[in-house]
């Protein structure tokens, strides 16, 4: 399959564009301030860790959902 004749899937690689990025940039900057008030506050142990996990995962779906904003907005890659 030629990948100039095959549609925007959801497996295909987008590079961000500056809007995205800088929203992406921001968020982050979010996330890892809450990590670290977190990791102050609770100390360690399975709570803190899954808290952790769960901020993880949180900032993957972010990328995920600027991803497919910006597929919208720009109509691909």
């Amino acid at each position: 399959m030629d990948k100039n004749n095959v549609t925007q899937g959801r497996f295909d690689y987008v590079e961000y564009d500056s809007q995205s990025v800088s929203l992406q940039n921001n968020l982050k900057q979010q996330f890892v301030t809450l990590s670290q008030l977190i990791e102050s506050n609770i100390g360690t142990g399975r709570a803190s860790s899954l808290v952790q996990t769960h901020l993880e995962e949180a900032y993957m779906w972010v990328g995920k959902q600027l991803r497919d904003d910006q597929i919208a907005r720009t109509g691909g890659s």
